[in-house]
């Protein structure tokens, strides 16, 4: 983590995350995914960074080209890395979106610091600590409502989440203070000569209950989603079996006058983030989502993500020192046979399998597709750990 005082455009930012990989000796060609927040300034930073990609990328095939290898294994290592480069170069780049920021987005498209009664329940916290009304507090064990702001995630949910919890005692409280459960709001009106005056109107505290009833009820799916998110080792897939859970929670309250937008913000949100490939091969990767049957993806959409991991895979391997593109794509099945190999084949016929390590991992991928569904429930690090353990 770096402290800057300069203006923070794409172009700087930029500089600084190179600036930052070149002091830990790391390349682009090292680095998979990028995770941002929504802010412009880092999205444009992103597409810039894929630019400075692009050339490593090329010198690398250059090289592969390059290398005295002449059997095809060796010509498959290089397609994998350098196929379709013009279509495809950009993605080995991945940009992922935060996640929770994303969320949050999605909250405050439906209700934000803009809504009319968000002002004044806001108005009403920040009034209830004023120290006249400090003794009440304290002699009935009463905590003051925080007061939300834009970058405290699930702040609006905390802020009337405390005033429902104690709704008797505010209710109370506004019985000994009459002023508490009356507020005004300023609004500023342009007239002749752009002078301003101010218009103010009063609101009982009373008519709120019911729309903080109907927001806590809509958004707790949301305000649980966004503390699970935040826990770690929560995977790209996990992610978004919460984020689809969320959906599930919110579009069941038919009666809400909140779950219709909220469910098609939370929809439309959920789209954006699943351009990214790193999110793609996440959720092909799981059998909760990809399973015999399933139409998470078409079949073309499947092939890409198929071509998209042994990309990855062979780039992993190129960028291992221990890994010599001369050694393992000079190494034929046939070199591979022993002496029990041909003394099994003279007993019983037929011959090795010749299947090389690529197009072996390649039917392995395939084979994910044909897994029967896992349970919701169990998230692909659970399963991984159950796998090591049974095999």
């Amino acid at each position: 983590m770096i402290e800057v005082k300069e203006r923070q455009t794409a172009a700087f930012l930029k500089d600084k995350v190179l600036a930052i990989l070149a002091r830990y000796d790391v390349t682009l060609l090292q680095v998979f995914s990028i995770t941002v927040d929504n802010g412009a300034n880092m999205l444009a930073c992103i597409r810039q960074l894929k630019d400075e990609f692009e050339a490593p990328i090329l010198s690398l095939y250059d090289e592969i080209e390059e290398s005295d290898v002449a059997n095809e294994t060796a010509q498959e290592v290089a397609d994998n890395i350098t196929n379709d480069f013009n279509d495809q170069a950009r993605e080995n780049l991945n940009m992922v979106r935060c996640a929770v920021h994303t969320l949050q987005l999605a909250i405050l498209d439906v209700v934000n610091k803009s809504n009319e009664k968000v002002k004044q329940i806001t108005e009403i916290a920040k009034r209830c600590k004023n120290i006249k009304y400090k003794t009440s507090f304290e002699y009935h064990h009463a905590k003051y409502p925080p007061v939300w702001c834009q970058t405290r995630w699930g702040g609006i949910y905390k802020m009337f989440e405390y005033f429902t919890i104690q709704k008797q005692f505010f209710s109370q409280l506004a019985l000994e203070f009459p002023e508490l459960g009356k507020i005004f709001i300023e609004r500023t009106h342009l007239c002749f000569n752009l002078t301003k005056f101010l218009q103010m109107e009063f609101t009982d505290l009373a008519i709120h209950w019911d729309f903080i009833q109907n927001y806590l009820e809509a958004f707790k799916p949301c305000y649980v989603c966004t503390k699970k998110l935040q826990e770690s080792h929560v995977s790209l897939s996990d992610f978004y079996m919460e984020w689809l859970i969320t959906i599930c929670l919110v579009k069941k309250q038919e009666n809400n006058p909140f779950a219709h937008e909220l469910t098609k913000a939370l929809s439309t949100r959920l789209e954006n983030l699943r351009t990214s490939m790193a999110f793609k091969m996440a959720i092909y990767l799981d059998p909760r989502f990809n399973y015999t049957n399933s139409n998470v993806f078409n079949g073309d959409e499947k092939e890409h993500i198929q071509k998209f991991i042994i990309q990855t895979w062979a780039r992993i391997k190129y960028l291992d020192p221990r890994y010599s593109i001369e050694q393992t794509c000079t190494t034929n099945a046939t070199e591979a046979f022993n002496e029990s190999d041909n003394f099994i084949t003279e007993i019983f016929g037929g011959s090795l399998s010749t299947n090389d390590t690529s197009s072996t991992f390649q039917q392995q991928l395939k084979t994910l597709q044909a897994e029967m569904r896992q349970c919701t429930a169990l998230s692909l690090f659970q399963r991984t750990k159950v796998e090591q353990q049974s095999h």
